[in-house]
């Protein structure tokens, strides 16, 4: 495990009037609702609730430093602003630990560019997690690629929910074609992407040579990794594209191991990668933490 600082480039936590009030905000947002709702049986994954205080606290236990705040893709305007404005305040008292990613949904249109130029003014980090799925467009709708237009202006990174297009079915599984993506990357290369959940298999595809120049501001995070994939495939997608490219992501407090611990925490996670991916120490220093710092201009 490295001994620098390490940041978690994917974290959700929602404010607490949301998930106090569950049933009236997953009304309001269907989608929300059936990513987020307890099974009834209580077995199987589920999401997690976490405030500021518990997250950093959990952090704290695990040896994490800091946190990058993703947003969500709400179908419900007023929730939107609501998750950013709760973001804000948490980076702005907490400065030197967290950094937030603007919950947008492109579909908003002209509302959702005045969002990403109001959180810019707030001091957001970047944008996402984007999900196409959710919100009801692909990566040719002329919305998202406003969308990506106003990110590369204000210099902000995007973060896009990947779902992958082979495996087993789970509520809110994203299927949206990823293939435009690399065509994005191209027409936008001032603008970094960041594609949740190992790019959804897309770093098979960065070897390609016709791929490999149009994929250079491209990351990858390793959200939910325990969840779709062995463990292994953190060495692996190191292999395919460099060390460099690739970013520490728990999707905290998402319960990656349900049959093992029904508590949020990031140390089974973090635990499994020191025991189990065969990162050396240089690959582990790059993967857990510089990458996300030099990225963010962290110090």
């Amino acid at each position: 495990m490295t001994t620098k600082p390490i940041w978690d480039a994917h974290v959700h936590l929602f404010p607490e009037e949301i998930y106090r009030n569950w049933d009236k905000y997953a009304a309001r947002d269907t989608w929300f609702g059936m990513l987020t709702k307890k099974p009834e049986d209580g077995k199987g994954t589920e999401e997690a609730w976490a405030n500021i205080d518990e997250a950093l606290a959990a952090a704290d236990k695990a040896g994490v430093w800091g946190l990058a705040m993703q947003g969500w893709y709400w179908n419900d305007e007023g929730m939107m602003i609501m998750h950013n404005d709760y973001m804000a305040d948490a980076f702005h008292r907490h400065p030197d630990r967290l950094v937030g990613f603007a919950s947008i949904n492109p579909k908003f249109g002209s509302k959702a560019l005045a969002e990403i130029e109001r959180c810019a003014s707030l001091g957001f980090a970047g944008i996402g997690e984007l999900g196409p799925g959710g919100n009801g467009y692909d990566f040719n709708d002329p919305d998202f690629l406003a969308a990506m237009e106003c990110a590369q202006h204000y210099k902000l990174p995007v973060c896009i929910h990947c779902g992958e297009p082979v495996g087993h079915p789970y509520p809110g599984r994203d299927m949206t074609s990823l293939s435009p993506l690399p065509g994005v990357a191209k027409r936008f290369p001032q603008l970094t992407l960041i594609l949740a959940h190992m790019g959804g298999g897309l770093p098979f595809y960065a070897m390609n040579p016709r791929l490999q120049k149009s994929l250079g501001n491209v990351y990858y995070d390793t959200a939910a990794n325990p969840l779709l994939y062995s463990i292994r495939s953190i060495k692996a997608v190191i292999a395919m594209v460099g060390v460099e490219r690739l970013l520490f992501g728990s999707d905290f407090p998402l319960l990656l191991y349900p049959s093992r611990s029904r508590e949020m925490d990031f140390s089974l996670f973090l635990t499994d990668i020191q025991d189990h991916a065969g990162l050396s120490a240089e690959e582990s220093d790059r993967f857990f933490s510089d990458n996300f710092r030099t990225l963010f201009h962290l110090q």
